[in-house]
């Protein structure tokens, strides 16, 4: 009996260093991205513009058809000026899953960990993540959706420029480089569309 019960201690103790240590690689790691970083995609050097990319498949029934994004690097808070087109070739429909994946340039890529539905995270549905009610007056000026489903059909947004207001940031999003991408699939887990891009950021 008192060897299941040291036995038991043990493991308990294992656990709780386990976890303690994870919970300080994590904080280290935060620290870390923490730190402003120099703009490497805009060095004298090798100057880059927003780049993006339509990662979907053959298969994909979402299609990014072209995005801009302006200023880049982006300023928050600050105005940011940005256009779309977006092709869905069937209707979209919840349950939307993602997976999304974002990297900051400290030196090397490192993944943001996911904190509070933000970062590296899987949605199980983005649906629910949408404003409910009536849509932003921009969006239905362009009768473009903001609820699921989404119907079959193009959407696009002209060249607009709005003021972007934010709240207490998270303690790594500061100045530096980052690379995004999201990965969408439906109920049944089948890939319907990817995106993915660069982008460069300024907290001020």
């Amino acid at each position: 009996m008192r060897s299941l019960v040291f036995l038991a201690c043990l493991v308990a103790s294992a656990s709780a260093w386990h976890i303690a240590d994870k919970r300080e690689t994590r904080e280290a790691l935060l620290k870390v991205l923490g730190l402003p970083q120099e703009l490497a995609r805009h060095s004298d050097e090798s100057p880059q513009d927003f780049k993006w990319d339509d990662c979907g498949g053959s298969g994909a029934t979402i299609k990014f058809n072209n995005i801009m994004v302006a200023p880049d690097p982006i300023v928050l808070p600050g105005n940011v000026t940005a256009m779309f087109s977006v092709t869905a070739l069937a209707n979209v429909v919840a349950p939307l899953k993602a997976n999304v994946e974002l990297q900051k340039k400290v030196l090397a890529w490192i993944t943001i960990p996911c904190i509070d539905q933000i970062g590296s995270c899987n949605y199980d549905d983005l649906c629910t993540f949408l404003p409910s009610g009536d849509c932003p007056p921009i969006l239905e000026k362009y009768k473009i959706p903001c609820h699921c489903p989404f119907e079959a059909g193009t959407y696009a947004l002209p060249t607009t420029t709005v003021p972007v207001q934010v709240g207490p940031l998270p303690s790594w999003l500061t100045n530096g480089d980052y690379h995004g991408k999201a990965t969408m699939s439906d109920g049944s887990g089948k890939e319907i569309g990817c995106i993915e891009a660069y982008v460069s950021l300024k907290a001020s």
